[in-house]
């Protein structure tokens, strides 16, 4: 393995590294988004009253997760463009970014789960250090930071997804096709087929949805994409109302079954598990849909209208640091009553509720990222290098002077 290289020359592309698509950093956010949106929605809405609502709120938010691992591989496979490197080499380069942080978050809430929790004292020293490595290898301290384990195997097996993509990018389909029946058979498995018995499979099922075959159609797509990026994107403009139409009929057959299953304050059994096949349709026909409408925005801001690009840039820059600390921002604002506040000042509107347990939890996320990214610990906890504070750029720049 340590003999091996990973050479990023892509069939089909141009020589020489190609510049980082804004698109996929204008889809990162508003994935992103959806998470703090899904989290918040399902937090405050547990009545039979808004189960189904909040039930398709989460079905349809379930792109984030697949959404995620695609943009992941887009994003890898370009940086990687033009780039000679051993496994070894990228393992070093790359790890640590999810690492650091993964462990970081995985002992804060280990920490605050029990600090701001409702009867939940914190267990003995030895049951804490036990409850903490559980965690750490389950990747549970949070219902977040399962991605951060799907990143760190992305981050693994990348040598071996890039050797197998330097053989058949010349045939997209078949490997769109493989990575349809891996991910479509995983989603069978957990969806419909009985769970054997015993600890050990206790184990397995439990857990292994957090592995790449559950995500394998997606990896695929990220893969393929970046791999045709230029033939792919020239395509979908030319097509763009075929490609639309298609996208609508997908979701719409995804959200139509749910639908139809479901009730007012009944949803049957497995009628919102991310795995559930019926919704594979949505979960590529979402992603679709937002990779045409970043392309869209991407195509006005070269043209020189100002449609927010530096707004984008500035989310992008702080997309992961909500991505960890949101989930501990709902923590505070239960604890300090804003749950309790908001049914008492709107009782019957689930919809304000939800809006303002949305805004309030992205703008005080965006708030204690930013505090973070100031801090000598900003590249452990939000995977970015520290912003020196403005005095202290000022003193800078005059001292270059």
């Amino acid at each position: 393995m340590e003999q091996a290289v990973i050479d990023r020359q892509p069939v089909g592309s141009r020589a020489g590294r190609p510049s980082r698509a804004l698109t996929a950093d204008f889809v990162r956010v508003l994935l992103f988004t959806g998470v703090v949106v899904a989290h918040s929605v399902n937090g405050i809405n547990n009545g039979p009253d808004t189960l189904r609502a909040a039930g398709l709120v989460g079905v349809l938010l379930h792109l984030t997760r697949y959404g995620f691992v695609a943009v992941t591989l887009f994003v890898l496979v370009l940086s990687m463009q033009g780039k000679t490197m051993t496994p070894i080499q990228f393992w070093r380069r790359r790890f640590g970014l999810v690492v650091w942080p993964y462990l970081a978050w995985t002992l804060i809430y280990t920490v605050t789960d029990h600090l701001l929790g409702t009867d939940n004292p914190f267990p003995g020293v030895g049951q804490f250090a036990d409850d903490l490595g559980r965690s750490v290898i389950t990747g549970e301290a949070k219902y977040q930071l399962y991605f951060l384990l799907i990143s760190m195997q992305i981050y693994l097996f990348f040598p071996l997804i890039a050797a197998v993509m330097d053989r058949t990018a010349h045939r997209p389909w078949l490997v769109l096709g493989v990575g349809a029946v891996i991910q479509g058979t995983m989603f069978v498995i957990y969806q419909y087929l009985p769970r054997p018995s015993g600890p050990v499979w206790d184990v397995v099922y439990q857990h292994l949805w957090k592995t790449l075959p559950m995500y394998a159609l997606f990896i695929a797509i990220g893969a393929v994409a970046a791999y045709h990026r230029a033939p792919l994107e020239a395509w979908l403009r030319e097509h763009a109302v075929g490609v639309v139409l298609a996208a609508v009929v997908g979701a719409s057959f995804s959200i139509g079954w749910f639908l139809a299953t479901s009730g007012p304050g009944r949803l049957p059994d497995g009628a919102t598990t991310p795995w559930n096949p019926v919704f594979l349709p949505w979960l590529v026909s979402g992603l679709v849909l937002l990779w045409m409408g970043a392309m869209w925005w991407d195509g006005m801001r070269q043209s020189g209208r100002r449609v927010g690009a530096r707004a984008v840039s500035a989310a992008t820059l702080r997309a992961f640091g909500v991505f960890a600390v949101h989930p501990l921002i709902l923590d505070v604002l239960a604890r300090a009553g804003y749950f309790d506040a908001l049914f008492t000042w709107f009782p019957n509107s689930a919809t304000i509720r939800s809006v303002l347990l949305v805004v309030a939890t992205l703008a005080l996320s965006l708030v204690l990222v930013d505090l973070l990214l100031r801090t000598p610990v900003s590249k452990w906890v939000v995977a970015r290098d520290r912003i020196p504070l403005p005095r202290l750029r000022r003193r800078r720049s005059v001292s270059h002077a």
